[in-house]
Protein backbone atom coordinates (compact mmCIF):
# COMPACT_ATOMS: atom_id res chain seq x y z
CA UNK A 1 0.00 0.00 0.00
CA UNK A 2 1.90 2.38 -1.49
CA UNK A 3 3.07 5.89 0.81
CA UNK A 4 0.54 4.65 3.45
CA UNK A 5 2.43 4.62 6.45
CA UNK A 6 3.92 7.64 5.55
CA UNK A 7 0.39 9.70 4.78
CA UNK A 8 -0.78 8.27 8.25
CA UNK A 9 2.40 9.37 9.79
CA UNK A 10 2.01 13.03 8.23
CA UNK A 11 -1.84 13.47 9.44
CA UNK A 12 -1.20 11.91 12.68
CA UNK A 13 1.07 14.86 13.18
CA UNK A 14 -0.13 17.66 11.44
CA UNK A 15 -4.24 17.16 13.13
CA UNK A 16 -1.59 16.58 16.70
CA UNK A 17 -3.22 13.47 17.40
CA UNK A 18 -1.24 10.27 19.36
CA UNK A 19 -2.04 6.77 18.32
CA UNK A 20 -3.43 6.11 21.41
CA UNK A 21 -5.52 9.13 20.91
CA UNK A 22 -6.96 7.94 17.57
CA UNK A 23 -7.22 4.51 19.15
CA UNK A 24 -9.25 5.66 21.81
CA UNK A 25 -11.43 7.57 19.32
CA UNK A 26 -12.35 4.93 16.61
CA UNK A 27 -12.77 2.32 19.72
CA UNK A 28 -15.60 4.85 21.09
CA UNK A 29 -16.92 5.00 17.53
CA UNK A 30 -17.27 0.96 17.09
CA UNK A 31 -14.63 0.53 15.34
CA UNK A 32 -12.46 -1.48 18.10
CA UNK A 33 -8.31 -1.05 17.16
CA UNK A 34 -5.30 -0.64 19.60
CA UNK A 35 -2.66 1.95 20.22
CA UNK A 36 -0.57 -0.96 19.18
CA UNK A 37 -1.83 -1.65 15.58
CA UNK A 38 -1.96 1.99 14.83
CA UNK A 39 1.85 2.60 15.99
CA UNK A 40 2.45 -0.54 13.61
CA UNK A 41 0.31 0.80 10.27
CA UNK A 42 2.68 3.94 11.16
CA UNK A 43 5.78 1.94 10.59
CA UNK A 44 4.50 -0.03 8.26
CA UNK A 45 5.12 -3.03 10.22
CA UNK A 46 1.26 -3.58 9.35
CA UNK A 47 -0.03 -2.84 5.76
CA UNK A 48 -3.60 -4.40 5.13
CA UNK A 49 -6.46 -2.18 7.20
CA UNK A 50 -10.05 -2.48 6.22
CA UNK A 51 -11.86 -1.00 4.26
CA UNK A 52 -13.85 0.13 7.37
CA UNK A 53 -10.46 0.81 9.08
CA UNK A 54 -9.32 2.95 6.52
CA UNK A 55 -12.57 4.94 6.34
CA UNK A 56 -12.37 5.20 10.31
CA UNK A 57 -8.85 6.51 9.75
CA UNK A 58 -9.83 9.31 7.36
CA UNK A 59 -12.68 10.43 9.19
CA UNK A 60 -10.90 10.93 12.32
CA UNK A 61 -8.11 12.58 10.32
CA UNK A 62 -10.28 14.84 8.48
CA UNK A 63 -8.62 13.33 4.84
CA UNK A 64 -9.88 11.52 1.92
CA UNK A 65 -9.26 7.67 1.70
CA UNK A 66 -7.76 8.16 -1.83
CA UNK A 67 -5.05 10.44 -0.14
CA UNK A 68 -4.57 8.32 2.85
CA UNK A 69 -3.41 5.12 0.47
CA UNK A 70 -0.94 7.22 -0.90
CA UNK A 71 -3.30 8.69 -4.47
CA UNK A 72 -2.27 11.58 -5.93
CA UNK A 73 -3.71 11.07 -9.36
CA UNK A 74 -7.06 10.41 -9.43
CA UNK A 75 -9.57 13.74 -10.30
CA UNK A 76 -11.03 15.41 -7.54
CA UNK A 77 -14.47 14.25 -7.12
CA UNK A 78 -13.64 10.59 -7.83
CA UNK A 79 -15.54 7.59 -5.47
CA UNK A 80 -13.59 7.33 -2.32
CA UNK A 81 -14.50 3.24 -3.20
CA UNK A 82 -12.59 3.98 -6.51
CA UNK A 83 -9.61 5.50 -5.14
CA UNK A 84 -9.46 2.45 -2.72
CA UNK A 85 -9.09 0.21 -5.64
CA UNK A 86 -5.17 1.15 -6.26
CA UNK A 87 -4.51 0.04 -2.29
CA UNK A 88 -6.01 -3.18 -2.64
CA UNK A 89 -3.58 -3.91 -5.51
CA UNK A 90 -1.11 -3.71 -3.19
CA UNK A 91 -2.61 -6.32 -0.73
CA UNK A 92 -3.08 -8.58 -3.50
CA UNK A 93 0.87 -9.18 -4.67
CA UNK A 94 1.76 -10.44 -1.09
CA UNK A 95 3.50 -13.81 -1.49
CA UNK A 96 4.45 -12.96 -5.01
CA UNK A 97 7.62 -14.20 -5.98
CA UNK A 98 10.44 -11.19 -6.88
CA UNK A 99 10.33 -12.12 -10.21
CA UNK A 100 6.15 -12.06 -10.72
CA UNK A 101 6.89 -8.98 -8.78
CA UNK A 102 9.29 -7.45 -11.27
CA UNK A 103 6.91 -8.01 -13.97
CA UNK A 104 4.06 -6.35 -12.69
CA UNK A 105 6.46 -3.34 -11.71
CA UNK A 106 7.87 -3.16 -15.31
CA UNK A 107 3.30 -3.56 -16.29
CA UNK A 108 2.70 -0.81 -13.78
CA UNK A 109 5.57 1.22 -15.88
CA UNK A 110 3.90 1.03 -18.84
CA UNK A 111 0.43 1.75 -17.31
CA UNK A 112 1.66 5.12 -15.71
CA UNK A 113 3.54 6.25 -18.80
CA UNK A 114 0.74 5.39 -20.91
CA UNK A 115 -1.52 7.78 -18.66
CA UNK A 116 0.99 10.53 -18.88
CA UNK A 117 1.99 9.71 -15.50
CA UNK A 118 5.69 10.40 -13.76
CA UNK A 119 7.40 7.25 -13.05
CA UNK A 120 7.42 7.35 -9.36
CA UNK A 121 4.25 8.65 -7.56
CA UNK A 122 5.76 11.64 -5.19
CA UNK A 123 6.11 11.67 -1.98
CA UNK A 124 4.00 13.31 0.86
CA UNK A 125 4.84 16.37 1.03
CA UNK A 126 1.64 18.35 2.22
CA UNK A 127 -1.77 17.17 4.11
CA UNK A 128 -4.66 18.70 2.54
CA UNK A 129 -6.74 21.07 4.71
CA UNK A 130 -9.55 19.63 6.43
CA UNK A 131 -12.75 18.68 4.61
CA UNK A 132 -14.83 21.89 3.22
CA UNK A 133 -17.63 22.49 5.98
CA UNK A 134 -21.00 20.51 4.50
CA UNK A 135 -23.69 22.66 2.84
CA UNK A 136 -27.09 23.67 4.29
CA UNK A 137 -28.83 20.67 2.86
CA UNK A 138 -26.56 18.25 3.52
CA UNK A 139 -26.29 19.60 7.34
CA UNK A 140 -30.13 19.51 7.64
CA UNK A 141 -30.34 15.94 6.52
CA UNK A 142 -27.61 14.83 8.09
CA UNK A 143 -28.94 16.44 11.11
CA UNK A 144 -32.21 14.78 10.76
CA UNK A 145 -31.09 11.48 10.40
CA UNK A 146 -29.37 11.88 13.53
CA UNK A 147 -32.65 13.16 15.20
CA UNK A 148 -34.44 10.32 14.09
CA UNK A 149 -31.67 7.63 15.36
CA UNK A 150 -32.04 9.31 18.70
CA UNK A 151 -35.29 9.23 19.07
CA UNK A 152 -35.44 5.21 17.65
CA UNK A 153 -32.77 4.69 20.54
CA UNK A 154 -35.07 6.45 22.78
CA UNK A 155 -32.13 8.66 24.34
CA UNK A 156 -32.60 11.96 25.82
CA UNK A 157 -30.10 14.81 24.46
CA UNK A 158 -28.61 14.61 27.79
CA UNK A 159 -27.90 10.88 28.34
CA UNK A 160 -26.17 11.23 24.52
CA UNK A 161 -24.36 14.04 26.02
CA UNK A 162 -23.58 11.81 28.84
CA UNK A 163 -22.64 8.80 26.78
CA UNK A 164 -20.18 11.06 24.59
CA UNK A 165 -18.77 12.86 27.32
CA UNK A 166 -19.69 16.49 28.32
CA UNK A 167 -19.36 19.16 25.56
CA UNK A 168 -17.93 16.84 22.72
CA UNK A 169 -20.85 17.57 20.78
CA UNK A 170 -23.81 20.47 20.53
CA UNK A 171 -26.24 17.48 19.73
CA UNK A 172 -29.35 20.35 19.41
CA UNK A 173 -27.56 22.08 16.85
CA UNK A 174 -26.75 19.11 14.82
CA UNK A 175 -29.95 17.91 14.54
CA UNK A 176 -31.34 21.26 13.50
CA UNK A 177 -28.66 21.06 11.03
CA UNK A 178 -26.71 24.66 12.57
CA UNK A 179 -23.46 22.69 12.53
CA UNK A 180 -21.96 19.61 11.27
CA UNK A 181 -20.37 17.11 13.51
CA UNK A 182 -17.06 16.03 12.23
CA UNK A 183 -17.42 12.02 10.43
CA UNK A 184 -15.90 10.50 13.86
CA UNK A 185 -17.95 11.96 15.96
CA UNK A 186 -21.05 11.01 13.80
CA UNK A 187 -19.44 7.86 13.84
CA UNK A 188 -19.49 7.72 17.62
CA UNK A 189 -23.23 9.06 17.40
CA UNK A 190 -24.12 6.08 15.18
CA UNK A 191 -22.91 3.80 17.91
CA UNK A 192 -24.56 5.26 20.71
CA UNK A 193 -27.75 5.10 19.07
CA UNK A 194 -27.24 1.33 18.20
CA UNK A 195 -26.57 1.01 14.72
CA UNK A 196 -24.74 -1.80 13.81
CA UNK A 197 -25.71 -2.82 10.39
CA UNK A 198 -23.06 -1.60 7.98
CA UNK A 199 -24.81 -0.63 5.13
CA UNK A 200 -26.78 1.95 7.03
CA UNK A 201 -23.49 3.26 8.80
CA UNK A 202 -22.26 3.85 5.48
CA UNK A 203 -25.55 5.42 4.13
CA UNK A 204 -25.20 8.22 7.15
CA UNK A 205 -21.48 8.38 7.08
CA UNK A 206 -21.95 8.96 3.31
CA UNK A 207 -23.59 12.32 4.48
CA UNK A 208 -21.35 13.00 7.20
CA UNK A 209 -18.20 12.92 5.28
CA UNK A 210 -19.65 15.17 2.49
CA UNK A 211 -19.02 12.52 -0.40
CA UNK A 212 -22.26 13.19 -1.94
CA UNK A 213 -25.50 15.81 -2.41
CA UNK A 214 -28.22 15.01 -1.14
CA UNK A 215 -30.77 13.08 -2.98
CA UNK A 216 -34.43 12.16 -3.02
CA UNK A 217 -34.30 9.50 -0.56
CA UNK A 218 -32.98 11.29 1.87
CA UNK A 219 -36.15 12.90 3.07
CA UNK A 220 -37.23 12.73 6.29
CA UNK A 221 -40.33 10.77 5.76
CA UNK A 222 -37.99 7.96 4.37
CA UNK A 223 -36.78 5.75 7.03
CA UNK A 224 -33.42 5.35 7.81
CA UNK A 225 -33.13 1.78 6.72
CA UNK A 226 -35.34 2.33 3.95
CA UNK A 227 -33.05 4.92 2.69
CA UNK A 228 -29.82 3.10 3.03
CA UNK A 229 -31.47 0.01 1.13
CA UNK A 230 -32.69 3.06 -2.41
CA UNK A 231 -28.87 4.04 -2.03
CA UNK A 232 -27.45 0.70 -2.30
CA UNK A 233 -29.97 0.12 -5.06
CA UNK A 234 -29.13 3.91 -7.05
CA UNK A 235 -25.25 2.34 -6.77
CA UNK A 236 -25.73 -1.54 -7.77
CA UNK A 237 -25.03 -2.32 -11.27
CA UNK A 238 -26.94 -5.85 -10.61
CA UNK A 239 -30.35 -5.85 -9.04
CA UNK A 240 -31.10 -9.58 -8.67
CA UNK A 241 -34.97 -9.80 -7.11
CA UNK A 242 -37.53 -12.92 -6.39
CA UNK A 243 -40.97 -11.84 -5.60
CA UNK A 244 -43.73 -14.68 -5.19
CA UNK A 245 -46.71 -12.08 -4.01
CA UNK A 246 -46.60 -8.85 -6.50
CA UNK A 247 -44.90 -7.56 -9.13
CA UNK A 248 -41.48 -6.53 -8.59
CA UNK A 249 -41.68 -2.64 -7.31
CA UNK A 250 -38.90 -1.66 -10.32
CA UNK A 251 -41.84 -2.91 -12.95
CA UNK A 252 -44.88 -2.09 -11.88
CA UNK A 253 -47.58 0.20 -13.34
CA UNK A 254 -48.57 3.19 -11.51
CA UNK A 255 -52.25 1.87 -10.81
CA UNK A 256 -51.10 -1.78 -10.02
CA UNK A 257 -48.55 0.19 -7.61
CA UNK A 258 -50.84 2.00 -5.76
CA UNK A 259 -53.23 -0.99 -5.53
CA UNK A 260 -50.16 -3.29 -4.06
CA UNK A 261 -49.41 -0.71 -1.35
CA UNK A 262 -52.91 -0.48 -0.34
CA UNK A 263 -53.38 -4.33 -0.09
CA UNK A 264 -50.17 -4.52 2.03
CA UNK A 265 -50.53 -1.29 3.76
CA UNK A 266 -48.63 1.96 3.17
CA UNK A 267 -46.86 1.21 6.82
CA UNK A 268 -44.50 -1.49 5.07
CA UNK A 269 -42.47 2.06 3.32
CA UNK A 270 -43.01 3.92 6.56
CA UNK A 271 -45.45 6.03 5.18
CA UNK A 272 -49.08 7.33 6.34
CA UNK A 273 -50.80 7.12 3.12
CA UNK A 274 -51.07 5.40 0.32
CA UNK A 275 -50.03 8.59 -2.05
CA UNK A 276 -46.59 9.18 0.24
CA UNK A 277 -45.76 5.63 -0.26
CA UNK A 278 -46.77 5.53 -4.19
CA UNK A 279 -44.27 8.08 -4.72
CA UNK A 280 -41.64 6.92 -3.23
CA UNK A 281 -42.07 4.00 -5.57
CA UNK A 282 -42.34 6.41 -8.82
CA UNK A 283 -39.48 8.13 -7.22
CA UNK A 284 -37.58 5.08 -7.51
CA UNK A 285 -38.47 3.83 -10.83
CA UNK A 286 -37.27 7.36 -12.25
CA UNK A 287 -33.91 6.96 -10.54
CA UNK A 288 -34.08 3.88 -12.18
CA UNK A 289 -34.71 5.41 -15.80
CA UNK A 290 -31.54 7.39 -15.33
CA UNK A 291 -29.08 4.32 -14.82
CA UNK A 292 -29.47 2.76 -18.03
CA UNK A 293 -26.34 0.51 -17.38
CA UNK A 294 -28.11 -0.92 -14.44
CA UNK A 295 -29.26 -4.72 -15.15
CA UNK A 296 -32.50 -6.14 -13.68
CA UNK A 297 -32.97 -9.92 -13.32
CA UNK A 298 -36.22 -10.31 -12.10
CA UNK A 299 -38.03 -13.49 -11.13
CA UNK A 300 -41.89 -13.64 -10.38
CA UNK A 301 -44.24 -16.35 -9.48
CA UNK A 302 -46.48 -17.05 -11.81
CA UNK A 303 -49.50 -16.71 -9.67
CA UNK A 304 -48.06 -12.79 -9.00
CA UNK A 305 -49.88 -12.95 -13.16
CA UNK A 306 -52.71 -14.89 -11.85
CA UNK A 307 -53.66 -12.51 -8.87
CA UNK A 308 -55.94 -9.43 -9.63
CA UNK A 309 -55.63 -7.12 -6.93
CA UNK A 310 -57.52 -3.71 -7.98
CA UNK A 311 -59.39 -5.44 -10.83
CA UNK A 312 -58.65 -6.91 -14.93
CA UNK A 313 -58.24 -3.82 -16.28
CA UNK A 314 -55.41 -2.86 -13.82
CA UNK A 315 -54.10 -6.27 -14.19
CA UNK A 316 -54.07 -6.14 -17.99
CA UNK A 317 -52.18 -2.71 -18.16
CA UNK A 318 -49.77 -4.28 -15.53
CA UNK A 319 -49.24 -7.12 -18.06
CA UNK A 320 -48.55 -5.42 -20.89
CA UNK A 321 -46.08 -3.11 -18.90
CA UNK A 322 -44.21 -6.35 -18.36
CA UNK A 323 -44.49 -7.64 -21.86
CA UNK A 324 -42.45 -3.98 -22.86
CA UNK A 325 -40.32 -4.85 -19.79
CA UNK A 326 -39.04 -8.06 -21.04
CA UNK A 327 -37.91 -6.84 -24.52
CA UNK A 328 -35.29 -3.84 -22.36
CA UNK A 329 -31.99 -5.18 -23.75
CA UNK A 330 -31.24 -4.74 -19.44
CA UNK A 331 -34.25 -6.28 -18.19
CA UNK A 332 -33.98 -10.14 -17.75
CA UNK A 333 -37.49 -11.00 -16.58
CA UNK A 334 -38.53 -14.94 -15.51
CA UNK A 335 -41.65 -16.74 -14.32
CA UNK A 336 -41.92 -19.50 -11.76
CA UNK A 337 -44.13 -21.78 -13.59
CA UNK A 338 -47.36 -22.44 -10.92
CA UNK A 339 -47.99 -26.04 -11.98
CA UNK A 340 -44.76 -28.36 -10.95
CA UNK A 341 -42.28 -26.04 -10.29
CA UNK A 342 -39.05 -27.56 -9.85
CA UNK A 343 -37.31 -25.55 -7.07
CA UNK A 344 -39.92 -23.28 -4.67
CA UNK A 345 -37.61 -21.14 -1.53
CA UNK A 346 -38.71 -21.25 1.94
CA UNK A 347 -38.88 -17.09 1.91
CA UNK A 348 -40.65 -14.33 1.24
CA UNK A 349 -39.35 -11.47 -1.71
CA UNK A 350 -35.64 -10.73 -1.62
CA UNK A 351 -32.86 -8.39 -3.50
CA UNK A 352 -29.76 -8.75 -3.98
CA UNK A 353 -27.43 -6.27 -5.40
CA UNK A 354 -24.22 -6.35 -7.07
CA UNK A 355 -21.89 -3.11 -7.46
CA UNK A 356 -18.91 -1.87 -9.78
CA UNK A 357 -16.46 -2.31 -7.12
CA UNK A 358 -14.33 -5.51 -7.08
CA UNK A 359 -13.62 -5.11 -3.29
CA UNK A 360 -17.58 -4.49 -2.00
CA UNK A 361 -19.29 -7.84 -1.26
CA UNK A 362 -22.41 -7.91 -2.69
CA UNK A 363 -25.44 -7.65 0.02
CA UNK A 364 -28.80 -8.77 0.28
CA UNK A 365 -32.19 -7.53 1.34
CA UNK A 366 -35.30 -9.86 2.90
CA UNK A 367 -38.58 -7.70 2.55
CA UNK A 368 -40.07 -8.11 5.89
CA UNK A 369 -43.82 -7.75 6.89
CA UNK A 370 -42.64 -4.40 8.34
CA UNK A 371 -39.37 -3.14 7.42
CA UNK A 372 -36.98 -4.75 5.49
CA UNK A 373 -33.99 -6.30 6.48
CA UNK A 374 -29.96 -5.75 5.01
CA UNK A 375 -27.84 -8.91 5.21
CA UNK A 376 -24.02 -8.51 4.65
CA UNK A 377 -22.73 -11.48 6.17
CA UNK A 378 -20.73 -13.74 3.67
CA UNK A 379 -22.44 -16.95 4.56
CA UNK A 380 -25.96 -15.56 4.30
CA UNK A 381 -25.84 -13.47 1.15
CA UNK A 382 -24.33 -17.14 -0.09
CA UNK A 383 -27.64 -18.26 0.69
CA UNK A 384 -29.45 -16.02 -1.17
CA UNK A 385 -27.27 -16.67 -4.00
CA UNK A 386 -27.57 -19.91 -3.91
CA UNK A 387 -31.87 -19.64 -3.73
CA UNK A 388 -31.49 -16.96 -6.82
CA UNK A 389 -29.66 -19.59 -8.98
CA UNK A 390 -31.61 -22.54 -7.99
CA UNK A 391 -34.43 -20.45 -9.16
CA UNK A 392 -32.79 -18.97 -12.82
CA UNK A 393 -32.22 -22.55 -13.60
CA UNK A 394 -35.85 -23.93 -13.18
CA UNK A 395 -37.80 -20.73 -14.10
CA UNK A 396 -39.27 -19.62 -18.14
CA UNK A 397 -36.88 -18.76 -20.08
CA UNK A 398 -36.85 -14.89 -21.45
CA UNK A 399 -39.07 -16.43 -24.68
CA UNK A 400 -40.97 -18.32 -22.82
CA UNK A 401 -41.41 -15.25 -20.35
CA UNK A 402 -43.45 -13.64 -23.24
CA UNK A 403 -45.16 -16.65 -24.26
CA UNK A 404 -46.57 -16.92 -20.45
CA UNK A 405 -47.07 -13.34 -20.39
CA UNK A 406 -49.30 -13.31 -23.78
CA UNK A 407 -51.12 -16.27 -22.26
CA UNK A 408 -52.15 -14.79 -19.66
CA UNK A 409 -53.00 -11.58 -21.06
CA UNK A 410 -55.52 -13.17 -23.72
CA UNK A 411 -57.39 -14.67 -20.54
CA UNK A 412 -58.12 -11.33 -19.32
CA UNK A 413 -59.07 -9.86 -22.65
CA UNK A 414 -61.36 -12.55 -23.19
CA UNK A 415 -63.07 -11.93 -19.71
CA UNK A 416 -63.44 -8.53 -20.63
CA UNK A 417 -64.75 -9.16 -23.88
CA UNK A 418 -61.83 -7.76 -25.83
Amino acid sequence: MANFAERLDLALTKRGFTGAQVASTLTEAGIPITRAYVSQLRTGKQTNPTLQVLRALASCLQVSVGWLVGDDYLESGTVEELQVRAATLGRSVSGLSESSLAVLHGVVELARRAEGLSDEPAPATGIPDAAAPLSDPQCRALGKRLHALRKAARLSVEQVETALGKGAAAIPAIEEGRIAPAPITAERLLTVYGVTAPPVRDYVMSLARGERETAWYDAHSVPVWLAAAYALEQRATVIRTYHNQFVPPLLMADDYARASIAAAGPAILGQRTVDEALALVLARQEAMADQSGTVVWAIVDESVLARSIAGPHVQLRQLDLLLDHAKRPNVSLHVVPMEEPAYVPRTGPFTIWRFAEEFEADIACAHGIESDELVTEADAVESYHQAFTKLSVTTTTREETVEVLNSHRERLSRSLGK
